[in-house]
C-alpha cells in the first residue's frame, strides 16, 4: 500500500505536468511480480510521462 500511495500523490501532484492524475497499476504490479527494486526507475516505469 505504501507503494501505491507515494505513486498516487505524486500522480496527482505532477498532473499539470504529465495531464494524468492516476499511475500505471498494471506496470508498478509486473514490476513487482519481477522483484524488482523499489527505486526511482522503478516508480518512473509507473507514472505519466511530461507532456510537450
Amino acid at each position: 500500500m505504501g507503494g501505491e500511495a507515494f505513486l498516487g500523490y505524486g500522480a496527482f501532484n505532477t498532473k499539470r505536468i504529465t495531464g494524468q492524475d492516476t499511475i500505471n497499476f498494471l506496470n508498478f504490479r509486473q514490476d513487482i511480480a519481477e522483484c524488482k527494486t523499489w527505486d526511482m526507475d522503478m516508480f518512473a516505469n509507473a507514472m505519466g510521462t511530461p507532456k510537450e
